[in-house]
């Protein structure tokens, strides 16, 4: 179901319905409505009202099948882009999130939740999309709250001083991740006449800003 909705290259981290818990409200309807309608037919009673309330269990049996249906269609997904909610019967409904928006996501657990095994994640973005503020009602939660912080906050930060190079921890500043570039030696003789070349020891020394060998003191585009 959730390949449905991902993009070339995108991979699940979470894929999960809401805990069963959420069904036991139509449950407890659809019981109750059986009850009282064995107990009026067997206190023997005539007329309309038994009528009445022998068409009750099938009116609370079709609204609880409906909310099982919605239960069923209603799914959290989470990859390493995106934050997703499908739900709807009749219509089918996405809302997404990038995981660029998310500032912050809480994690609470009731004392029922930490009985039956559910928790709740709440969202915080800018400009956040109120279908993705809380997410209620999660199965397993510690092990997806892990996998989704590691996502959302342990993604590699860039160093915009390198157009584009990704460092990540344990890198030092001779060792460049590899993303397709190639890089070579260069002769002082190669290099244009207006650039600067530092040497091992000033590079050395400006190692915690991790400059390149050769820099180019004019960065004005040529025309």
């Amino acid at each position: 179901m959730a390949e449905r909705y991902l993009l070339r290259g995108e991979h699940t981290v979470v894929v999960t319905r809401r805990h069963w818990v959420k069904l036991t409200g139509p449950a407890v309807a659809v019981t109750l409505a059986l009850a009282l309608t064995l107990w009026v037919a067997a206190s023997g009673t005539v007329g309309n009202g038994l009528n009445l309330v022998l068409v009750l269990p099938g009116v609370v049996a079709a609204w609880a099948g409906w909310r099982w249906l919605e239960w069923r269609k209603e799914w959290f997904i989470a990859t390493d882009r995106r934050l997703l909610r499908t739900y709807g019967i009749l219509t089918q409904r996405v809302a997404m999130m990038p995981l660029a928006k998310v500032t912050d996501m809480s994690y609470d657990r009731s004392i029922l939740g930490r009985l039956l095994g559910y928790g709740q994640f709440v969202m915080e973005s800018a400009g956040q999309d109120q279908a993705l503020s809380e997410i209620t009602f999660v199965p397993d939660p510690d092990e997806k709250y892990q996998a989704m912080c590691e996502t959302i906050f342990g993604r590699e930060i860039s160093d915009p001083g390198e157009d584009g190079v990704h460092w990540e921890d344990g890198y030092d500043d001779d060792q460049v991740r590899d993303e397709g570039r190639h890089w070579e030696p260069v002769d002082r003789s190669q290099l244009p006449y207006d650039w600067e070349w530092v040497g091992e020891e000033a590079r050395g020394a400006r190692a915690a800003t991790r400059r390149r060998v050769a820099v180019d003191p004019d960065p004005t585009p040529l025309r």
